[in-house]
């Protein structure tokens, strides 16, 4: 399997590319099918296989590559036409192909000199699975495809069936195009030992099938069990995030960006009445509303020398406040003491759980005082109408996002009504503001309304560098875009900015040879100079 990475424990810097990786195996989606050649998945012009006239390719050199991979499958999906294979069934077809009759029980994919992956040391999470109505359900429906399409191949049984899904869905990477829009999903042996941190930083990009991996941060050594991207999206507040890990990973994160209180003050926020005040107002909008699920302590009194003494209690013989330090050590804690065992992170895609959580959970504390709820930063006092207005904008926000989650395109008309409610009324760090907000502008690019897609982004970027941080490839994303508005406006001065913010940050998330910073962003730089002179 080809793969590069940095040689040796030396110091990395942000942009440093630290792994490139192809894939043990991959799919192109469905819904990319006849847009986007099935080896290289470039998007141009693509001829069909002539045999099974399902997979596309953009020329003979693709087509040649992929052979070996797609002769078996290409008389398999013949027979099946005019029924389409499902992704996931196509793509455990794949590795059932790769383990059974190519290489793919002994390919080592090398992270480091002598530390590598192998399809055996990927974690299934096999008793989480048995667990897991939802994914049951998918893994049978597999199975009834799988049989159906691999008529040529001797079917594994049913618990190494199970044990190659769960390794396929526990360490699948979604495969991005340039614009981050998903394209297709990918196996990367060496990439999986990467775990997750809602404050990662590490990023994982995509050059076509080709995963490269990239630190944001300086670092003193390349310490691959401190290497952290994120597996969501983290336009989310905490417990939603810590609830899509859970229900798709298998593990609650308590990261730092997840215990942050500071961070928390804003995600349900309402906007201080106060023009000239930027301080958050926490309302409560919602009966028994959790924000996030946090860690609970046990504290144990000792008399010495007549002398309360309160001290965190030790578990297993070390003091739980150097555990909390340490998301990696393990530890138990007993359920005789009325604290329920819950698995934590610091825990990743491998199984690997650190400190155990008891259920409690925290609720947004306000500030409450006898007249009423009030800002802790100006002591502007909110009414009982304007509880109420944030309340039923809240409601109503949180209904509308959820209808745009079902439906693949964001109604223009819809996020405006919604932000036209929002404004004045939630904060501007609001995540459902920050939500609506990314969906009208995505919504107006399409249908190119381009002045009011203007004044958006300009208030999404604040939102954006708040929930993913300063270096994301989605903020460097936002930039370009921005910058290509302004100069479709001819707003040389203030497109030349974005272009400048847009290069600091892809520079790092995606390297200068990257096509995005290559083909896109340099071209609309140098047009931004040469359309100044």
């Amino acid at each position: 399997m080809k793969n590069k990475f940095k040689i040796g424990n030396t110091a990395v810097k942000a942009g440093d590319l630290i792994l490139t990786e192809e894939p043990f195996a991959y799919v192109l989606s469905s819904k990319e099918n006849g847009n986007r050649c099935d080896n290289c998945l470039k998007q141009c012009k693509v001829l069909k296989c002539s045999v099974c006239q399902f997979v596309h390719y953009c020329g003979r050199t693709c087509q040649r590559d992929a052979w070996n991979d797609h002769k078996w499958e290409c008389s398999n999906l013949k027979r099946v036409a005019p029924k389409v294979v499902p992704d996931a069934a196509r793509m455990l077809a794949k590795i059932i192909h790769r383990i059974q009759r190519g290489d793919g029980g002994t390919v080592k994919a090398f992270y480091n000199d002598t530390s590598f992956r192998m399809w055996k040391d990927l974690m299934s999470h096999y008793t989480d699975l048995k667990a897991d109505k939802k994914r049951m359900d998918h893994f049978t429906s597999l199975c009834v495809v799988l049989f159906e399409f691999l008529k040529d191949i001797s079917m594994p049984n049913t618990v190494e069936l199970m044990g190659l899904y769960g390794r396929m869905v526990i360490n699948s990477f979604t495969i991005l195009d340039i614009d981050m829009n998903s394209i297709g999903t990918g196996v990367y042996l060496a990439s999986s030992i990467i775990d997750h941190s809602c404050n990662p930083n590490a990023v994982a990009t995509f050059d076509g099938k080709t995963i490269n991996i990239r630190v944001t941060k300086d670092m003193p050594c390349l310490d691959w069990k401190k290497i952290r991207i994120s597996y969501i999206d983290m336009m989310k507040t905490p417990i939603e995030r810590q609830t899509e890990l859970q229900q798709n990973y298998y593990f609650l994160c308590m990261c730092d960006r997840c215990m942050d209180e500071n961070h928390l003050k804003y995600v349900h926020s309402a906007k201080c009445l106060n023009s000239k005040c930027n301080n958050p107002v926490n309302i409560p909008w919602k009966e028994n509303l959790v924000l996030v699920k946090k860690p609970e302590r046990k504290i144990e009194k000792t008399i010495e020398n007549g002398i309360c003494d309160e001290k965190a209690t030790t578990i297993n013989g070390e003091n739980t406040n150097d555990i909390a330090k340490d998301s990696v050590q393990k530890c138990e804690i007993n359920n005789d003491i009325g604290l329920e065992k819950v698995e934590n992170v610091g825990a990743n895609k491998n199984g690997e759980y650190g400190e155990k959580i008891t259920n409690g959970i925290d609720k947004m504390e306000n500030k409450v005082q006898d007249k009423g709820i009030c800002c802790e930063e100006c002591n502007t006092e909110y009414t009982e109408k304007h509880v109420e207005v944030f309340v039923k904008t809240m409601e109503f926000s949180e209904l509308h996002l959820q209808n745009m989650k079902e439906t693949s395109v964001a109604y223009v008309d819809i996020c405006k009504y919604c932000l036209e409610r929002q404004e004045g009324v939630l904060h501007p760090l609001n995540v459902m503001y920050a939500q609506t907000l990314d969906n009208a502008f995505d919504a107006l690019i399409q249908v190119q309304l381009w002045e009011t897609a203007r004044g958006y982004a300009e208030k999404l970027i604040p939102c954006f560098r708040f929930y993913y941080g300063n270096v994301h490839p989605l903020v460097g994303l936002l930039h370009l875009k921005y910058g290509k508005i302004l100069l479709y406006k001819m707003c040389l001065q203030e497109a030349f900015s974005q272009f400048q913010q847009a290069e600091k940050i892809l520079k790092i998330t995606h390297g200068e040879r990257h096509p995005l910073y290559r083909e896109h962003l340099l071209p609309l730089i140098s047009q931004t100079i040469l359309e100044s002179e």
